[in-house]
């Protein structure tokens, strides 16, 4: 299924300019900034990405959980803190089509809840994780970790973005079959991602999931950027494992994350991460007693002593996305907006161009990839050496915070660079104008070498 949020992003001569929310007090975009959200007015936040953020009203109600807990900590953690996270469990579990809200439990964000389903499966011998090579670097490392320690062989489709649908589809089906024809293995865990991190791309999971799932494999869905980006339905989707961070545009305080796991594998999930002292061990120490239950969401309750009041957030950043922006639709069509025309400006002022390709849903969500004018190679001047390729994103980012409060997400992809940019409901077309005009610059400072000279 391919989103557009009521746009055409093949008519290059519509105006540059996002759809304000219906009869808002204070219009989308840099006023709606300054009056909804505590950044600092020196501060250009380029990257909702990475980190998320809240508005004031959100913030005032954490606040107040925090004073509240702090007043009397005993009685809030021990004995109401259960009860208190019902309500806001069962709110996630509607946005996110969930029938069932003890499938859906909280976890501070989504590697620990894509780590929980790593650490928890039964590895045996010929087992095989599937991936391609763009998942989130943390559960990279996490594979990484079970090749190491119990010989799980993870396979990485090769596929080079950006790629229509119907071929990475294919790709990922075609791996699954070769791998399980093989004897002595199977394809045990698959995992996709709704829209990867870096670079910025929507996936075609809905097709991918079943897909997947019909040649044997359970599949997890990091789905970090998901809710309060892209429309998530669990009861459609049905996946085996999914878990999405309510605090990268959900408007909800970090670090709170929903973790989805049908009541049909929750026996799979025996302990969170850390052990909760609600783990029911099969035998108690010193016993030959064997329990096999499992109490799956009283252990992800309570983990050990963290403040979770965040997760007490979620009906105030609801309150917030419907009374003040003017609900879903109106957040998904202005940061889809704002984030493809900032593109267009941005490829133009660089002279450059956005990743996109026929037949993908890539640009179908709040990120769009903008390609830098660099160069690699070492045969002549203004190229930069593949030696010190990886220095240049980092670079970017120390040196446009220093210089012009400004934080760019870049990466390097396939020989390229490419500056991620974030549609949200506080920024607009000109701020990234700006920002372009810069980066601009710093791109000419890097072929001239000074990332280099700077690390000497």
């Amino acid at each position: 299924m391919t989103i557009i949020y009521g746009t055409d992003k093949e008519n290059k001569d519509e105006t540059m300019a996002a759809t304000p929310p219906l009869n808002p007090d204070v219009p989308f975009g840099a006023s709606f900034r300054k009056a909804h959200f505590a950044f600092s007015p020196h501060y250009t936040p380029l990257n909702h990405g990475s980190y998320g953020t809240f508005p004031v009203s959100v913030r005032r109600a954490h606040d107040t959980l925090r004073a509240e807990v702090d007043a009397a900590p005993d009685p809030f953690i021990a004995l109401e803190f259960h009860d208190r996270l019902v309500p806001h469990r069962a709110l996630a579990a509607k946005v996110l089509n969930c029938p069932d809200v003890d499938e859906l439990v909280f976890v501070p964000n989504a590697t620990t809840g894509s780590d929980t389903v790593l650490k928890n499966l039964e590895w045996r011998e010929g087992d095989t994780i599937l991936c391609y090579e763009l998942i989130y670097d943390s559960l990279a490392k996490g594979l990484a970790w079970l090749e190491e320690t119990h010989g799980v062989h993870v396979h990485v489709v090769r596929v080079a973005w950006p790629i229509p649908d119907d071929e990475l589809v294919q790709a990922m089906v075609d791996a699954a079959r070769q791998i399980n024809s093989e004897p002595g293995r199977r394809v045990r865990l698959a995992v996709v991602d709704t829209i990867v991190s870096m670079p910025g791309i929507r996936v075609p999971f809905e097709r991918l999931v079943p897909a997947l799932q019909a040649e044997g494999a359970l599949v997890l869905v990091d789905g970090a950027h998901g809710i309060g980006h892209i429309p998530i339905d669990l009861a459609s989707l049905s996946p085996d494992f999914f878990v999405t961070n309510l605090h990268k545009w959900f408007f909800v305080p970090r670090g709170c994350a929903a973790f989805y796991v049908p009541k049909k594998h929750q026996h799979l999930i025996r302990t969170t991460l850390p052990t909760s002292h609600k783990f029911i061990p099969r035998k108690e120490l010193g016993e030959a007693k064997v329990d096999d239950g499992n109490a799956f969401v009283e252990q992800f309750d309570f983990t050990g002593t963290d403040d979770t009041t965040a997760w007490l957030c979620v009906q105030a950043a609801l309150d917030f996305r419907s009374n003040v922006c003017g609900g879903e639709a109106a957040i998904q069509k202005y940061s889809y907006e704002v984030a493809q025309h900032s593109a267009e400006a941005a490829a133009e002022i660089l002279g450059t161009s956005i990743m996109d390709c026929e037949g993908s849903c890539l640009r179908d969500c709040f990120f769009a990839n903008v390609r830098l004018p660099l160069e690699l190679g070492t045969d002549g001047p203004g190229k930069v050496d593949p030696a010190h390729a990886e220095v240049v994103s980092d670079w970017f980012k120390i040196t446009g915070i220093r210089e012009n409060n400004m934080y760019f997400q870049t990466c390097f992809y396939r020989d390229a660079w490419w500056w991620r940019i974030s549609g949200m409901i506080y920024v607009e077309v000109e701020d990234f104008r700006r920002a372009a005009q810069v980066l601009k610059g710093l791109c000419e400072r890097v072929r001239d070498g000074e990332h280099v000279r700077d690390r000497s």
